[in-house]
């Protein structure tokens, strides 16, 4: 098979009570996909009250490894 090799972007969802929080949940699960020692750019991040769990906020985080 041959090597095939596209930039592949991650989205992931992550709560949490403020924004450095949710940065480094997001940040971390990025990581764990891409690789520890990965450099990402971030593609877009919105967050928003979590209304499900009542307390803090939830926000959706595009990422993508620097190639």
């Amino acid at each position: 098979m041959s090597d095939i090799r596209f930039p592949l972007t991650l989205r992931v969802t992550v709560s949490g009570t403020t924004p450095d929080e949710i940065r480094e949940k997001a940040r971390t699960q990025a990581l764990d996909f891409f690789g520890p020692d990965s450099e990402l750019d971030v593609i877009s991040a919105e967050a928003e009250s979590d209304t499900e769990h009542g307390t803090g906020y939830r926000a959706v985080v595009v990422f993508r490894r620097v190639a």
